[in-house]
């Protein structure tokens, strides 16, 4: 009995995710009507499942084509969740080359300011000796003024 009901879950779930209608609800239940459990199964045989030669046709058929559909969404989800990890693992590898790029535009800009920061200090010193020489030369001190 158990065996029949699982079917008949199987079936309606089936139908109803793939847009069945009542008709198709009604269809299930016309098959497993059709194939009612054997009096050994219902009183607990040992394996609990009948032989394909044991079962009516029409369940067999119905049953096949139900795994037959369950093994292809089984695949189609399978192939989805590589094509997603893939893309998941492609994103990711841009997202560390942007970052490993960020990380070196950091560097070079680091080393740009400590660079500029070099140049303003020498040229703030040139300067300091300039206006020093224009006033000591100002102030009469000639060997310090520019030649001329």
């Amino acid at each position: 009995m158990q065996k029949t009901t699982m079917i008949m879950a199987t079936l309606v779930a089936l139908a109803m995710a793939t847009g069945g209608t009542v008709q198709a609800q009604d269809r299930v239940e016309q098959l497993l009507a059709a194939g009612k459990p054997k009096p050994e199964l219902a009183a607990g045989a040992a394996d609990g499942q009948a032989t394909n030669a044991e079962q009516d046709p029409a369940e067999l058929r119905a049953t096949q084509a139900l795994n037959a559909e369950i093994t292809a969404r089984n695949d189609l989800a399978q192939s989805q969740e590589r094509a997603d990890q893939a893309a998941f693992a492609a994103e990711r590898a841009r997202w560390e080359e942007r970052q490993a790029l960020n990380a070196q535009a950091r560097l070079d800009w680091e080393a740009s300011m400590r660079a500029n920061d070099e140049a303003r200090r020498r040229w703030e010193a040139d300067r300091a000796r300039w206006e020093a020489d224009v006033r000591a030369c100002q102030a009469g001190d000639r060997s310090r003024c520019a030649p001329q």
